[in-house]
């Protein structure tokens, strides 16, 4: 079950960053996250697919995402990265965390493996709060 989750709140976060990017589509609300980004998001990839998450999902996604990053901002700007600017985790690793620990102009690297770590607590707190909304309303 909680594999199952897992790719469950990927597939939704994968929805909401394509939601974030999707200004102009015809989704009637403009991301407030898309907002503050404009303007430093590049498309890097072929066009997505990914499940329809209407304005009111994506908002409460979104919600969920403003959670995480006032508690742990390092997990909430990687969580951007990778389904925002759809980022791999080497490339966040290369890219980002490595200039954040080391410097920009340092020898060493920060792990892929380290990036994937980042990015797999930002699910997981990500399904917290889910999985505590769930709870609440069902008590």
């Amino acid at each position: 079950m909680a594999y199952s989750l897992d790719l469950e709140v990927q597939d939704l976060l994968a929805s909401w960053g394509h939601w974030v990017l999707a200004d102009g589509t015809g989704l009637g609300y403009t991301s407030p996250m898309a907002m503050l980004m404009r303007g430093h998001v590049v498309e890097k990839r072929k066009a997505r697919t990914t499940m329809f998450i209407t304005d009111d999902e994506a908002l409460k996604v979104e919600g969920l995402i403003t959670i995480l990053c006032e508690h742990k901002p390092l997990e909430g700007k990687i969580l951007l990265l990778k389904y925002v600017e759809r980022m791999s985790a080497s490339s966040i690793a290369k890219h980002y965390l490595t200039p954040l620990k080391y410097g920009k102009d340092s020898e060493k690297q920060v792990s892929s493996y380290q990036a994937a770590q980042y990015i797999a607590n930002a699910e997981g707190f990500i399904t917290g709060l889910i999985l505590n909304k769930i709870y609440k309303q069902n008590q």
